[in-house]
């Protein structure tokens, strides 16, 4: 298996040497012993990837040379917005990681009212980094070369309001859903699906109410209630298999 790891745009051309970045330096000097004349792959979030070779390591830096550029397209054909409400404990991690791998174009962290995980803002911008390097080694790990956005933990109130004046395939997953999943329409070519999953206790009455307000059909996958970390995976594995890629 080739390792591959994000480097930020731009790529060097080919036959040009770069520095690693200290964190791809690290794991692949530090943690996969990865020696002199070692062959990986490196991709920079926006489509683009390139085969590499290490030239040159140092105690605490390395060098590697662009041998040739990548054509591979693994996206989906269906843009996927996950708005997950925040999961306790690395449930949370879980469900980011495997939301990149199945093809997800952008995560939406929500703070609900019965969210059980509570963020001070000092918190809250760790938790985004540490999103991010997990959308990043899920990007490497999965073969994509485009970086799902993930975007900046916000309340549930604040992300419907901004949902009223789209035009998006909205679905809101709630066990007491009269619309059964298998029987939902087929969205437009290219319509941007958004998929909204609440907390391990659900929503409450209220934000149910303001995301029907704001253009969300309720439905529910079958007859068995699953779990916040499984639900949204589980829609994305599920919209993949009708209207995408799978």
């Amino acid at each position: 298996m080739t390792h591959r790891f994000y480097c930020p745009p731009p790529l060097a051309d080919i036959g040009q040497e770069f520095s690693l970045p200290n964190d791809v330096f690290h794991h692949a000097v530090n943690v996969l012993r990865m020696r002199v004349g070692d062959a990986f792959e490196i991709f920079d979030g926006h489509g683009h990837a390139a085969r590499a070779q290490l030239s040159h390591i140092e105690k605490k830096s390395a060098r590697a040379n662009t041998v040739t550029v990548l054509n591979q397209a693994v996206e989906s054909p269906l843009p996927i917005t996950l708005a997950q409400c925040l999961s306790a404990s690395d449930k949370m991690d879980w469900t980011i990681e495997k939301a990149v791998e199945l093809g997800v174009t952008h995560i939406a962290p929500l703070f609900s009212n019965k969210s059980q995980i509570k963020l001070t803002p000092e918190r809250a911008a760790k938790k985004y980094e540490h999103w991010q390097r997990i959308v990043h080694a899920a990007c490497a790990q999965s073969g994509r070369n485009v970086l799902p956005v993930l975007e900046q933990p916000q309340t549930i109130k604040a992300f419907l309001a901004q949902q009223k004046n789209n035009d998006a395939y909205k679905l809101l997953l709630h066990p007491a859903a009269a619309v059964p999943f298998k029987s939902l329409d087929k969205p437009t070519a290219h319509q941007n699906i958004t998929i909204l999953i609440g907390p391990e206790a659900g929503f409450d009455a209220n934000e149910v109410t303001n995301a029907t307000d704001a253009g969300f059909t309720s439905t529910l996958l079958g007859p068995r209630i699953l779990r916040t970390e499984s639900a949204g995976l589980a829609t994305i594995a599920a919209l993949q298999t009708m209207w995408g890629d799978f």
